[in-house]
């Protein structure tokens, strides 16, 4: 029995597509969710190659992101209120399979549920798969959904 699931969104419809499963779970299991959100690092290097103003764009930039990221949880968690579920929110940044199981580990999570995007060939090579690395690096049950 499942009393917390950590939720992974990246903010598009096929990242969503985890977002019903996860919402009966929490209902039948009378468990918490917290939804979360990664802000990717862009530049965020760029300030130690000496790029004057650089580490300046790149925090605002990044502190938009996350406003941004918050303001979409919030919207996902109020949705997931009105239909029952209890839902909290998170953004970090970072790399994200890193991230998502760096939170699983702090806020002591039982499961973890996201969508995975399905990426074959070239694409999967380049870009890797977070859901992956995740399945890897951590030792939960991991609730995967394809979008």
């Amino acid at each position: 029995m499942f009393k917390h699931v950590l939720v992974t969104l990246d903010g598009t419809p096929r990242g969503e597509s985890v977002i019903p499963y996860a919402a009966d779970v929490a209902r039948s299991m009378h468990a918490e969710l917290t939804l979360l959100r990664i802000v990717e690092s862009g530049t965020a290097d760029w300030s130690e190659r000496g790029a004057i103003g650089k580490a300046s764009a790149d925090a605002t930039i990044r502190s938009l992101f996350i406003e941004q990221a918050q303001t979409y949880l919030d919207r996902v968690a109020a949705q997931l209120a009105t239909g029952g579920a209890t839902a909290h929110t998170l953004v970090r940044h970072g790399q994200p399979a890193r991230q998502i199981v760096a939170a699983a580990k702090e806020l002591d999570v039982d499961a973890i549920a996201m969508s995975t995007h399905s990426r074959r060939g070239i694409n999967r090579l380049m870009f890797g798969s977070v859901a992956e690395q995740v399945l890897h690096e951590t030792s939960l049950p991991v609730l995967l959904i394809r979008a």
